[in-house]
């Protein structure tokens, strides 16, 4: 609690005198008016950001925040989301699961799969911004178990073609029951350069994530709970009265652009500028010279969807895990190898990456800038791995290719191909094809569908190849998995609906000892899955589905069906001076042999003792919105106990009871 009231302070501080101006136009940010088809209040205004691709094109588009909406606003858990269905430990900010079945793995050093990247800031979600003034957002919520939550964006150009930004993320929540404590902290910093000429750009940012968590094992007898004996849940009796997990990821990066050929976009913008002029030529000499200004600053904003260029990127990233417990002997764990007096397991690994890319596009089709575009690059990773006995260290070179042809915009073809050399992760390998039709965004006509095809062959992540530790100790040459994927999917205005196939071989698992296992025969995993988000009249409805059936469920474990149904009514009132957004939302999955949590690895793994699901997690809530201030009223699971107390997600770790959360975000702009 200290820790977030020190940096309130002192983020309140940094954007003192930054005040909330009256609503601006729509588009404020540079970008056209009706640049996205999601309909907007009259006075909201717009601020766009972009996140920065990795190894493949596809997260370079310009996306829209700073907007008053309020469908969905309930939603202030990072794992939580309209389509994010997770398995959890009952309280925020801790380790969870996903029960959608997702096979697809990061690029780089795979530690093992992190199982609370939600709650990271990191690459992916780092967001860059693209505005003309500062831009601020002021969020804070709090609820049972004493759960705060609070987060700080500030962005603003601070020179010609510079701009800076920060986020801030905070969760402490110290939960219901005893020991379930998450304390969680990040911070990211980031910057963007574009040169005079846009020649040279430059990418960058530094973040550094922190989580505190105290493990308690679940709790020790399931029958105190699922009988309601014990309403106290600080007085229930858990498992682990001693260990805690500590986890530190931090890092930086350095992409470094240089663009070659002509930029159509300062050819547009000159024409634009030309036509303003020429509107303008009975206008005043003041007028004139506001007017030059401003359009030629919006020139020197990065453009994510540019082509022909090289780029050198420098990535380092920092790992540190560290679990102790100052009772190894308390029957929890399988075994005890070093140490009965105290369990001091920490785990350190960082890598330096350059990476050098090529991009190059020609033509010109509906749908794309380019009809054609080739990228191809090379990676090198120089990865250093240390626990409480070992230091190893890795080379890894990895070449890969990425093509494009847009046919007319009539259909739009896409290809991979990448190849690993090195340890841990030697001969990892993939390619993979998608068709879509039509190029473009045809969702307001016919829709758009999507067919891709991929072939992975990928060893096991770290963590299943080689693990010392206190209770748990390994070394296994599993060789690689290889993972089949076929997907289809059609999307069309407010609905997305699609097919998932997908054939495991040689499988790699967590089995019901938390011992590393491979499948000896393949799995296939089926998915149908649906979506849709539409307005009619005053109600909102936001409903996502999925079916999913594995060929071999003793192995891997999914709930047959799962979703989310969110239903609302919005109104405004007041003359549009209150505008208020009310419903209920409905989460549920079909019940099955849940995954056990098992602290001491941060993983999860099969278990046999207890079916988790068949459950409905209801929420109600109040999305309230005064300006430029949102608010939101939620009862968290309002009917716990209405059907009896048998509400489990992971075994002997029972979700939160009834209970409310509150939280306001604010955004300012100068």
């Amino acid at each position: 609690m200290r820790q977030i009231t020190l940096i309130v302070l002192i983020m309140l501080a940094g954007i003192a005198g930054i005040r909330a101006q009256e609503p601006v136009r729509a588009g404020g940010g540079g970008m056209p008016v009706g640049s996205s088809g999601e309909q907007r209040s009259p006075d909201t205004a717009s601020v766009f950001y972009f996140h920065a691709d990795e190894r493949w094109p596809g997260n370079g588009t310009l996306k829209r925040t700073g907007d008053t909406l309020l469908t969905g606003f309930q939603f202030y858990d990072p794992a939580e989301g309209p389509q994010q269905l997770n398995a959890g430990l009952g309280n925020i900010g801790l380790a969870y699961y996903p029960l959608v079945f997702n096979p697809e793995k990061s690029s780089g050093f795979r530690f093992s799969p992190y199982l609370f990247s939600d709650y990271l800031l990191k690459n992916s979600n780092l967001r860059y911004f693209r505005q003309f003034g500062p831009y601020t957002n002021l969020s804070y919520s709090f609820g049972n178990g004493k759960e705060q939550l609070f987060g700080f964006t500030h962005s603003q150009n601070i020179a010609r073609g510079l701009s800076v930004g920060i986020d801030v993320n905070l969760i402490n929540s110290i939960g219901l029951y005893n020991r379930q404590k998450a304390d969680n902290a990040g911070v990211a910093l980031q910057g963007q350069f574009v040169s005079d000429n846009e020649r040279f750009a430059v990418l960058a940012y530094y973040r550094n994530n922190r989580m505190k968590w105290r493990e308690n094992g679940g709790i020790l007898h399931d029958t105190v709970f699922t009988t309601n004996y014990e309403t106290d849940r600080k007085r229930i009796a858990i498992r682990l009265e001693n260990a805690d997990n500590l986890i530190k990821e931090s890092g930086f990066q350095i992409r470094e652009y240089y663009y070659f050929g002509r930029n159509p976009r300062l050819t547009e913008e000159a024409e634009k500028l030309a036509d303003s002029l020429a509107k303008a030529a009975k206008a005043t000499p003041d007028t004139l010279k506001k007017l030059q200004p401003a359009e030629k600053q919006a020139r020197l904003f990065f453009n994510p969807e540019r082509t022909n260029f090289f780029r050198h990127t420098f990535t380092y990233n920092r790992n540190a895990l560290l679990y102790t417990d100052a009772n190894p002997r308390s029957g929890f764990y399988p075994d005890i190898f070093a140490d009965s007096l105290i369990t001091f397991d920490s785990i350190f690994f960082h890598e330096f990456t350059n990476q050098l890319v090529f991009e190059g596009g020609v033509g010109k089709a509906r749908g794309s800038d380019k009809a054609v575009i080739l990228r191809a690059g090379i990676e090198h990773a120089f990865v250093v791995y240390k626990n409480d006995s070992v230091t190893k260290r890795f080379n890894r070179l990895t070449p890969f290719a990425y093509v494009s042809a847009n046919a007319f915009g009539m259909a739009k073809a896409e290809g991979k191909i990448w190849l690993s050399n090195g340890a841990p992760f030697n001969g990892d390998k993939g390619v993979s094809a998608m068709l879509t039709l039509p190029a473009y965004n045809n969702s307001t006509s016919w829709g758009n569908l999507t067919a891709s095809l991929a072939v992975d062959a990928l060893q096991p992540d770290y963590l299943f190849q080689y693990h010392s530790s206190n209770h748990f100790r390994w070394e296994n040459s599993f060789g690689q998995q290889t993972i089949l994927s076929s997907k289809v999917m059609y999307t069309r205005q407010h609905i997305s609906a699609g097919f998932n196939f997908y054939n495991l071989d040689g499988w790699v698992y967590f089995d019901e000892n938390a011992q590393p296992a491979r499948a000896g025969s393949g799995i296939a995993v089926t998915q149908l899955y649906g979506y849709t988000g539409f307005s009619l009249g005053h109600f909102d409805i936001q409903a996502f589905a999925v079916w999913q059936n594995a060929s071999n469920a003793d192995l891997l474990r999914l709930p047959d069906l799962a979703g989310r149904l969110t239903a609302a009514y919005s109104v405004a009132l007041f003359k549009r001076a209150l505008h208020l957004n009310t419903g209920l939302s409905v989460m549920y999955n079909t019940a099955f042999f849940g995954d056990a949590y098992m602290p001491a690895l941060r993983s999860f793994y099969l278990q046999n003792r207890v079916k988790t699901g068949s459950n409905p997690y209801i929420d109600g809530f109040v999305n309230l919105r005064v300006k430029r201030a949102k608010m939101f009223l939620v009862m968290k699971h309002l009917n716990s106990g209405l059907t009896g107390y048998d509400y489990f997600m992971v075994p002997s770790y029972p979700m939160q009871d009834r209970g409310f959360r509150f939280g306001v975000s604010w955004d300012f702009f100068d």
